[in-house]
């Protein structure tokens, strides 16, 4: 039998420190270890296997890492069991901050499918990036000390968000689906998806970070089965990004690598970045509230990104803002006004324009009238805009004509409900705070009439529900 000769030679040389086995021997060896595991799984002979593959990772734990990382079946019970064995042992942590090292080489060398400097990949590379989230998952679930996950987690959590985005495809860059008060609208859940063993191994990695009950909350919410849908893979960044501020987790290390994506070469990290900050500037973590500016700067910026489903997360973020630090807000108010008003202006993609209107009717609450000048009367007569559309649209359906194209540019509505209740709601907001412009609201009133009395019939009774501003509204347009 072969077993006792590979064994000599890897006890040999843990023995005899002045003869270990050279690197180029570490492939040979393992596979005839492992070729024993597979035949002796009821042997007493066993832990002697798992003995030597530890006494050779001693010598060589990188070789031994990249070995067993090209084995085409990373989660056959062998290879899991040799993941495991190297991480109870003693080299347990420097074998997970190779993996790390390892995944962040993947990231650098692999900048995503929809990048401009991507290639076609069969090499040793493209091996890894299927076995690596596995043997990082086997590795941090046997790792003795949660502390050590906790100070690879900068390094981690962005290594593993990056690989669950890049494979999500061109689909992601379209809007997230998004209902008024932050709601999720029902998507499909997919149970097996490319990027599963990157979001196992995330969740695995969070699960050693932070308390249980925070991980029931992200399932709970859907924040992992969003991640991994196109459609909705930025609110599930939004979601996770929420939870880790709570736990104290976003550290200096995970915004500096995840602003590195803002100008990443691939459009899906591009707004995986842009979603993170969105949802961090409802709460920046206190050391880091003196970049709260140039994070404004950047969502500006954003604003005019050629995806709009960038657009829409810069839009959202503006809001958080907006919410959080008015005294800063005040301070760019003319840049984020006018941010906010070319997202109106965007006909091309309704949810841009939603989720602008949301934000327009927070800084409406704390600017007032007087604070916006000028883009007051600006914002009310873009915002209507939209409901006189739907009305149009309503009216030449009771004459049994189908409509699929809005008047005014507007495109056809996949959520027209969401546009609807947002365009009410800050028109609303609007009217409660122009008390020395109600001379040009009784004319606006005068001139949409028509529009507000098909709101209060809306089929849609989150939108109908608008009322009571509705009726302060018309209150208010009364000489």
């Amino acid at each position: 039998m072969l077993l006792p000769s590979y064994f000599k030679l890897v006890a040999a040389g843990a023995l005899r420190r002045s003869f270990p086995p050279s690197s180029f021997q570490v492939p040979e060896v393992l596979h005839i270890l492992h070729s024993c595991m597979q035949t002796m799984r009821q042997s007493t002979h066993r832990p002697l296997l798992l003995q030597a593959v530890r006494l050779l990772a001693r010598f060589h734990h990188e070789p031994v890492v990249d070995s067993l990382l090209q084995k085409r079946l990373p989660v056959d019970r062998d290879a899991m069991e040799l993941w495991r064995t190297l991480g109870r042992s003693v080299l347990g942590v420097q074998v997970l901050k190779y993996l790390t090292q390892k995944l962040e080489a993947a990231g650098e060398n692999n900048p995503g499918p929809h990048s401009s400097a991507h290639q076609p990949d069969h090499s040793q590379a493209a091996l890894e990036s299927l076995t690596l989230p596995r043997a990082i998952s086997e590795v941090v679930f046997v790792l003795p000390t949660e502390e050590r996950v906790r100070r690879l987690l900068p390094r981690l959590l962005p290594g593993l968000l990056g690989e669950v985005s890049k494979v999500l495809g061109e689909e992601m860059l379209l809007p997230p689906l998004r209902c008024r008060r932050g709601l999720f609208l029902n998507v499909p859940r997919s149970e097996d998806k490319p990027c599963s063993p990157y979001r196992e191994a995330l969740e695995l990695v969070l699960s050693r970070c932070m308390e249980k009950r925070w991980l029931l909350l992200l399932r709970r919410q859907g924040a992992w089965a969003f991640l991994e849908n196109p459609r909705a893979h930025a609110d599930g960044v939004c979601l996770l990004t929420s939870v880790l501020l709570r736990n104290q987790l976003v550290s200096r290390g995970v915004i500096w690598a995840l602003s590195q994506w803002l100008n990443s070469r691939s459009d899906n990290l591009q707004l995986t970045a842009t979603a993170f900050f969105a949802e961090l500037m409802k709460d920046p973590p206190m050391m880091e509230k003196k970049f709260l500016e140039s994070v404004l700067g950047v969502l500006v910026e954003r604003s005019q990104h050629r995806i709009s489903a960038v657009r829409q997360m810069a839009a959202r973020g503006l809001g958080n803002a907006v919410r959080r630090a008015p005294e800063e807000v005040r301070r760019h108010k003319e840049a984020i006004l006018e941010a906010l008003q070319r997202g109106l202006r965007d006909t091309t993609c309704p949810e841009v324009a939603a989720e602008s209107m949301l934000v327009l009717a927070e800084v409406v609450r704390k600017l007032k009238a007087e604070g916006l000048g000028s883009a007051f009367k600006d914002v009310a007569r873009s915002t209507k805009m939209f409901f006189e559309a739907r009305a149009i649209v309503e009216v030449a359906l009771v004459g049994g004509a189908l409509i699929t194209q809005l008047t005014d540019g507007v495109c056809e509505l996949q959520e027209p409900e969401v546009l609807r209740s947002s365009a009410f709601s800050l028109y609303a907001t609007l009217a409660s705070s122009a008390s020395g412009k109600r001379s040009f609201f009784a004319r606006e009133v005068a001139e949409t009439w028509v529009s507000l009395l098909l709101h209060l019939r809306d089929p849609d009774p989150e939108v109908s529900n608008v009322r009571a501003p509705t009726s302060h509204l018309q209150s208010r347009s009364k000489p």
